[in-house]
């Protein structure tokens, strides 16, 4: 996985919207382009419930679909108001399935002059697979889009595409089909997934959850459990928590959902049946974490006209690299300073080498983000960056680690209120790791004054016992007090005795430290 260093300039006229006609609603994504992580110009949906009567009657209703060809006007016309370039209408199981999708399609053709691609079941899960796969590389396991009419799984390894099948499964059709009688359908849910073989093969891997069902889901439990950052994409759960949450959800009648208020009835009506179904995939997937994706069909259609070169671009880091290039100083330093700090990691102990360089790449293109801010608030301003920004393929815990390593580079205590809600997430291990690489960069910051030639003129070497920085003859005046005492706050962390060193003597006035 590369990473992010193509070209990342976007011609705002590149416009792309992808209009997605599902079972429950109808939607309108504009993005600015086909990038690697393109950018949400406007967002927009009405729920239109196109596939409620299908189950019973095998057509889609009349007020349904009246509703349902007034908003794709409204997006026609907005689109091109905006100047939208490319317009793609896709179609899933309502217009799939209907008796009447053909007639619906043709008229919309006719009215509106938008084409509309119906998309078979296994093409709908294979997209839905990619928008996971282009948030998260590398997920692993099986991919669970739910939408009103049907249920896509996919099974998903190292980002490729592997298995997958459609079932007339969602929960629109299934309330049309049996009522709300748990007992039958829960022996017609482990019926159809019990007949799956490569479900049951997935122990240990993830469940990646898609669909807006599952979303209001996990938003729910997350408000119930006061989690430490709400956001949703990357949102984790284990698979007893999830099955349990969803047990009890499938049991409750919309109207007393906890926190349902916060959902328009239409999308609390839908949840106990979509909680029942999640919960009989969990037992039969056994996952070992349950994970919501909010990428899917829309941002998997777009990654699938990607070239190979721009699909293995990582996309957490193409995103840093792209907020340093708007907003930082000397985001060009960002390499020189990722070398600059390894001699501190070199003899620490990490399970996982990938992630660390990953996570300490991303803090050297952020560690400048604040810089236009008031001086009181530039660490809170930092954190609050990385904490609530819109980034893809990173999870909570990372988001985390960042948070703490940028409060640390400018300086503020670790008990501030914002980065001390999320330290939950962390090991005592990962904070103190993070909290190193913040000092050392704050360190380097102040030592070069963002110049490229102190960098390269000074260099770190940990010992048994000392922390020392070693600066060349001829920069010798770049060390004073303040580069001596963040020497210090860095040494303290990593548990040596500070020292510095100019060619080969070491400064006197650091000799009580060592």
């Amino acid at each position: 996985m590369t990473t992010g260093k193509l070209s990342l300039s976007k011609n705002p006229n590149n416009y792309v919207g992808v209009i997605d006609i599902g079972s429950n609603s109808v939607r309108l994504v504009v993005f600015s382009g086909f990038h690697r992580v393109p950018e949400i110009i406007f967002n927009e949906k009405t729920l239109c419930g196109l596939g409620a009567d299908v189950g019973t009657t095998g057509n889609m209703g009349k007020a349904s679909m009246k509703l349902a060809m007034s908003t794709l006007k409204r997006f026609k016309a907005l689109c091109h108001q905006m100047e939208v370039k490319e317009v793609y209408a896709l179609a899933t199981a309502a217009l799939r399935d209907a008796k009447n999708g053909p007639a619906f399609k043709k008229k919309v053709e006719q009215e509106c002059g938008l084409p509309i691609e119906i998309i078979s079941g296994e093409a709908e899960g294979r997209l839905s697979a990619l928008g996971v796969i282009s948030g998260e590389p590398t997920a692993t396991g099986i991919v669970g889009d739910l939408g009103g009419g049907s249920l896509e799984l996919v099974r998903v390894a190292e980002g490729q595409v592997h298995e997958k099948i459609s079932l007339p499964i969602g929960p629109l059709r299934l309330t049309a089909k049996h009522g709300r009688s748990t007992r039958i359908l829960k022996k017609e849910l482990r019926s159809i997934f019990s007949a799956i073989d490569w479900l049951q093969e997935n122990g240990g891997n993830n469940l990646y959850l898609v669909g807006g069902a599952w979303r209001n889901i996990s938003k729910l439990m997350m408000r119930e459990r006061a989690a430490p950052l709400p956001i949703l994409h990357g949102f984790e759960t284990s698979q007893k928590e999830m099955s349990d949450y969803c047990r009890r959800i499938s049991g409750v009648r919309p109207e007393d959902l906890p926190f349902g208020q916060m959902l328009s009835a239409r999308r609390r009506d839908v949840l106990p049946m979509a909680a029942l179904i999640l919960k009989e995939l969990i037992s039969i997937t056994k996952p070992k974490s349950v994970i919501l994706s909010s990428y899917g069909l829309r941002e998997g259609f777009l990654f699938d006209h990607l070239s190979k070169p721009k699909k293995k671009l990582d996309p957490f880091l193409y995103t840093c690299r792209e907020l340093a290039e708007e907003r930082c100083r000397f985001v060009e330093h960002a390499d020189l300073l990722f070398d600059w700090t390894r001699p501190i990691f070199e003899t620490h102990k990490v399970k996982n080498i990938k992630r660390q360089h990953r996570l300490h790449t991303a803090i050297c293109l952020l560690a400048d983000i604040a810089w236009r801010g008031h001086p009181d608030f530039r660490a809170e301003r930092a954190v609050e960056t990385i904490l609530h920004g819109n980034f893809f393929g990173v999870s909570h815990a990372d988001r985390s680690y960042i948070g703490v390593a940028l409060n640390d580079v400018y300086g503020a205590p670790i008990d501030q209120q914002l980065i001390a809600k999320v330290l939950p997430l962390l090991t005592v291990g990962d904070m103190q790791e993070a909290r190193m690489m913040g000092a050392a960069i704050r360190l380097a910051q102040r030592l070069s004054g963002g110049a490229k030639v102190a960098l390269e003129a000074s260099s770190l070497i940990v010992t048994k016992s000392k922390l020392i920085l070693k600066i060349s003859t001829a920069q010798r005046d770049i060390a004073n007090e303040v580069v001596e005492k963040r020497l210090s706050n860095l040494a303290q962390l990593i548990g040596r005795k500070p020292l510095i060193q100019v060619g080969s003597v070491s400064l006197a006035h650091m000799e009580e430290y060592s």
